[in-house]
C-alpha cells in the first residue's frame, strides 16, 4: 500500500447494460480516496443482436489485457441479462484481464435458492458454474450483497463468493424517518421470520443505538409460513406485541419480489394487532409483476417502502410515480460500492471493510 503499484494490474470497471451510471460514480468514488491513489478506468462492452437473432459482442482489449476487470451487474438474472453476462466474461478471458471479479448487487437467481419439490433444482450453484466456466477459471471473485440463501457463499468453492451487507445502512435511513414522524418509543421492530432475525437482528441493534443513541427497541417476531417459492403468509406474532398498537412499525427483510408477502404481513399487523403505518425495510427492491401498482394502492397495508438500488431503478418507470409520492425510498449504494471495489482491488478485507 505504500507504493502505487498493484500486483492485480490497472483497475477498470466493465458495466453491463443499465450499471453505466453506477459505474461514473464508483470512479467517482475511488479516485476521490487520499489514501491510495487509484486511476480507475470504464470499459463500455457493446451489446447487440445479427440478423438472424444471434447475440454478439464488441470489446477490445484496451483497458482490459493486464487490467484487475470488475463487472458491474445484478439480477433477478433474466435470460438476456444472464446470457450477457456469460459472455463478456468469455471476451474478458479472451482480452486478457490479469483479473475478473462479478460484482452483483443481487445475485441472479436468488429466488430458486433451494429445489422446489421433484421438479426444480436449486439454481445459483450453476449460476456459478456457468461464470467460472465462461470466464476460462479467471473468475477471482463474486461479490454479492445479503444474499436470499446464505449457503450460496459456498457455491464454487471456499473463498469465491463473498457477502457484503447493506442491511444497516437501509435500516439507519428507516429509523431516522420514523423518528422524525413519531417518537422512538412508538417504533416497533418486526422480523417476519427467524431467518429475517438472524440477518437484521445485531444490525438494527447497532442503527438504533447509532441513531436513537439508547438500547434496542420493542421488538417483535413472526412465524411466516412459506408454501413455495411464490407465496407465503404470517401466521403467528410473538414477543413485544402489546407495543404494536398505535405505533409505526418496521418490517425487515432482505427483498421484495412482487409485494403480496409484505402486504399480508402488514394487514395482519394493522388488522389483527393495531399497527398504525407499517413500513417495510428491505435491502433489493425486485419489485416484479404488479408490486409498483399494488403498493401505490391507497388500501395498500404497506404505508412506506424502503430499499436500496442493488437493482437500479433509474431505468424502471414504473417505480417513478412510487419515489415521487415519498412511498419509496431509495438507499443508494454507490458509496458502499466504491469502497468495496477499493477493497477488493488492492486486496484488503472487504468484509472487515468500514
Amino acid at each position: 500500500m505504500d507504493a502505487p503499484y498493484n500486483r492485480n494490474g490497472g483497475l477498470t470497471l466493465v458495466p453491463m447494460p443499465g450499471f453505466e451510471t453506477l459505474a461514473a460514480l464508483v470512479k467517482q468514488q475511488v479516485e476521490q480516496r487520499r489514501d491510495q491513489p487509484t486511476p480507475v478506468d470504464i470499459v463500455h462492452p457493446v451489446f447487440d443482436l445479427r440478423v438472424n437473432g444471434e447475440p454478439f459482442l464488441q470489446l477490445g482489449k484496451e483497458h482490459v489485457g493486464g487490467h484487475d476487470c470488475v463487472v458491474l451487474t445484478s439480477g433477478p438474472g433474466t435470460y438476456e441479462m444472464a446470457g450477457q453476462l456469460f459472455l463478456l466474461l468469455r471476451y474478458l478471458a479472451g482480452r486478457r484481464a490479469a483479473r475478473i471479479a462479478v460484482v452483483t448487487g443481487y445475485f441472479p437467481w436468488s429466488r430458486s435458492d433451494k429445489d422446489e419439490g421433484h421438479l426444480e433444482f436449486a439454481l445459483p450453484p450453476l449460476a456459478v458454474d456457468l461464470m467460472v466456466a465462461a470466464s476460462r477459471g479467471k473468475l477471482d471473485r463474486v461479490i454479492a450483497v445479503d444474499l436470499h440463501a446464505p449457503q450460496v457463499v459456498m457455491s464454487g468453492g471456499t473463498g469465491l463468493i463473498t457477502e457484503v451487507s447493506l442491511i444497516r445502512r437501509v435500516i439507519s435511513c428507516a429509523i431516522k424517518a420514523a423518528c422524525v414522524k413519531a417518537d422512538a418509543a412508538s417504533v416497533v421492530v418486526c422480523f417476519p421470520d427467524d431467518m429475517a432475525a438472524k440477518r437484521a437482528e445485531e444490525a438494527v441493534e447497532r442503527a438504533w443505538q447509532d441513531v436513537v443513541g439508547m438500547g434496542a427497541p420493542y421488538t417483535v417476531h413472526g412465524a411466516k409460513r412459506r408454501k413455495d417459492s411464490k407465496e407465503s403468509r404470517l401466521k403467528l406474532l410473538y414477543g413485544d406485541v402489546d407495543e404494536v398498537r398505535d405505533s409505526i412499525v418496521l418490517s425487515f427483510d432482505d427483498e421484495i419480489a412482487t409485494g403480496g408477502t409484505n402486504i399480508n404481513a402488514g394487514s395482519v399487523l394493522k388488522e389483527t394487532h393495531g399497527a398504525r403505518e407499517v413500513w417495510a425495510v428491505v435491502t433489493h427492491g425486485v419489485l416484479c409483476g404488479s408490486a409498483a401498482e399494488r403498493f401505490a394502492d391507497p388500501a395498500c397495508a404497506i404505508d412506506r417502502l424502503f430499499i436500496t438500488d442493488t437493482i437500479p431503478v433509474e431505468n424502471r418507470p414504473a417505480l417513478q410515480p412510487l419515489i415521487a409520492s415519498g412511498r419509496l425510498t431509495v438507499v443508494p449504494w454507490g458509496e458502499d460500492l466504491g469502497k468495496i471495489i477499493f477493497f477488493h482491488h488492492w486486496d484488503m478485507s472487504v468484509r472487515e471493510m468500514r
